[in-house]
């Protein structure tokens, strides 16, 4: 796990930057080791810099960045899950190792097969190869997006970084406001963030999860390849050897996604995700797990009874962390810190509470943990999963029994007054509930519509897949990745593997869903490993926490704040925060209204 960084100039003036301040910049995604490469001829500059936080071959200082294989220099930010399996079949083609790196397994196998090799690669990752016999420079980003890749393009620049403030050390008049990206956010909420690939500041873009930006510097002209190996696979039809398939799947996957030089640690929110990969590293995989969970007094929100649950039957040790309570004005510096080094507005309150497992984590001296990411949108677990789920069975014998253990045990649980079976049994695309489309709350007219991809002939595969590559996990895995490498920590999230996503993929999608249990296939497949308690628990709480509960709000503070915004004035309307002169609890939908608008103000700022 690194942090990359480069700039490539064609004809231009050639900055010599200061090698000591980039690795200042870079230090928190690599406090391990810095690197650079530069190479300049008469009409072209290449610098390329890294940082590396060791947790594969930590020893060896030959594993550093940037690595160096024949005619090739790499930068790397990842993990190649498979780089054992990879190395095996490349010693057999003959090759020697000067390493037991990733690192050197991902340079070789570029050396080998030329960008084809990314179809081999089970991992995450963004790196960037300077071929200098083919003289390009090739970028890369992984199939789901878990490692972020920032550029920005002309006819005479090539600059790109695992963070917005490394392009702006190239070149600071970058930062201008994206103001369309702005209102998107404020009137459609965290799922429109990536529905394209544009950010926050206008010409700089992050590469799309799959994509290859390949720069040939004989002419600068750049292509953007997209890598697709996702394929459909052939499943049996009977349900037992299916899910025995999808759990030696998932366990191949996940066993890779724990090799790792340096003790791992885990994320423990108490619900069936963590807990699977919590229970499963204990009793499959023999790992005495080190556990980090918030607690929130908040009953929404709350699921302690579960952790401390699990923590006894599994004697683990669990790191609790309560959220404290700030000042506006101390929770305006907190947010000020995150804001500044994401360059964009906090997503969602969720990762506002999850920036504290980082620094308990980093405080702890931890360097790598395990999250959940990825099996809501794997194996249904939304709401609307469930309502898109009845509504293709409701012409089979099956669908009277679902419909009543929904309406018996999920249905009373919902909160979002549009998740409502009639809804969806008399329309299967119903997208409602997707985008806030708060318009009414803003006086904004330039903002995006709804608008959903097409992956999939089928109306819940589809929707899962557009949450995975759009609208929740991206989100998740950015907000994730800022606050863990901010902190030095390498996060990784084990459901999210390209085999286990084929898979999954395949089997008919009524399979999904089973006696009125969303996720029915995860919750077989952990069967044994993750007491029935928690496996069978059909309530589902998220990992979230109200705005009050975080800092003290009122109305005059809110509307104080708004006036001292230029933008934030101009757009919204007070009376909208009425509900703050006399309120006992402040609702979900409410919270993320105050929430964001304090965000967007502060990254304005």
């Amino acid at each position: 796990m690194c942090g990359i960084a480069g700039t490539i100039n064609k004809n231009e003036k050639h900055d010599d930057f200061n090698f000591n301040k980039i690795k200042r910049m870079m230090f928190s995604r690599g406090p391990d080791q810095q690197g650079k490469f530069l190479k300049k001829t008469k009409n072209l500059y290449i610098q390329l810099y890294s940082s590396r936080l060791k947790i594969i071959d930590i020893k060896n200082k030959e594993s550093d960045q940037p690595f160096i294989f024949e005619n090739i220099k790499l930068i790397f930010n990842g993990e190649i899950y498979n780089y054992l399996e990879i190395r095996k079949e490349l010693a057999s083609l003959g090759h020697k190792f000067k390493t037991n790196s990733d690192t050197e397994v991902l340079a070789q196998s570029y050396f080998r097969w030329g960008i084809d090799c990314i179809k081999k690669f089970d991992g995450m990752w963004s790196f960037c190869i300077y071929d200098e016999k083919e003289n390009k420079i090739i970028l890369s980003r992984d199939f789901f997006g878990e490692k972020p890749l920032f550029y920005y393009f002309n006819e005479k620049n090539l600059i790109f970084g695992s963070e917005i403030n490394y392009l702006k050390f190239f070149k600071p008049s970058l930062y201008q406001i994206n103001y369309k990206k702005v209102n998107d956010f404020l009137v459609n909420g965290y799922k429109s963030i990536f529905s394209n690939n544009e950010t926050y500041f206008k010409n700089i873009y992050f590469l799309k999860p799959g994509e290859i930006l390949e720069l040939d510097l004989k002419n600068f002209k750049k292509k953007n390849i997209k890598i697709d190996i996702f394929k459909k696979e052939n499943v049996p039809s009977n349900e037992i050897e299916l899910n025995e398939m999808i759990r030696e799947r998932f366990l191949n996957s996940y066993k890779k996604r724990l090799r790792s030089d340096v003790p791992v640690n885990f994320c423990l929110s108490g619900g069936i995700d963590s807990s699977s990969l919590v229970s499963i590293a204990k009793k499959k995989f023999d790992i005495d797990p080190e556990c980090y969970s918030i607690i929130n007094n908040d009953e929404r929100y709350n699921e302690y009874e579960n952790i401390k649950y699990l923590e006894e039957e599994l004697k683990l040790k669990v790191n609790y962390i309560d959220i404290p309570k700030l000042s506006f004005e101390k929770f305006l510096e907190k947010c000020n810190e995150m804001i500044n080094h994401r360059k964009a507005p906090i997503a969602t309150i969720s990762y506002y509470i999850h920036s504290f497992i980082s620094q308990k984590c980093k405080n702890n001296n931890g360097k790598v943990i395990l999250s959940g990411t990825g099996a809501d949108e794997l194996f249904t677990g939304y709401y609307d999963h469930h309502l898109f789920f009845l509504n293709e069975i409701k012409d089979k014998n099956i669908f009277n029994d679902e419909l009543q253990t929904w309406k018996k045990f999920t249905e009373k649980t919902i909160r979002n007054k549009k998740l409502k079976l009639e809804n969806f049994l008399n329309n299967p695309f119903f997208r409602d509930h997707i985008y806030s489309n708060d318009d009414n709350k803003f006086k904004i007219s330039d903002y995006s519509l709804f608008s959903e991809k097409n992956y999939d002939d089928n109306n819940l595969k589809n929707r899962m897949k557009n949450e995975i590559f759009h609208e929740t996990v991206p989100v998740i895995l950015y907000e994730d990745d800022m606050n863990s490498m901010r902190h030095s920590i390498e996060n990784r999230s084990p459901f999210l593997s390209k085999d286990l996503y084929n898979l999954l993929f395949s089997i008919n999608s009524s399979k999904f869903i089973k006696y009125g249990y969303p996720k029915y296939i995860l919750r077989d497949i952990v069967k044994g490993y993750l007491p029935d308690k928690i496996r069978l628990n059909r309530k589902k709480i998220g990992f979230n926490a109200s705005i009050s509960d975080i800092t003290q709000i009122n109305y005059d503070i809110m509307i104080n704040f708004i006036n001292s915004n230029k933008y934030l004035k101009e757009i919204v309307n007070e009376k909208n925060f009425d509900f703050l002169k006399n309120f006992k609890t402040i609702s979900n939908e409410q919270s993320k209204y105050i929430f964001n608008i304090i965000n967007v103000g502060m990254f304005i700022n």
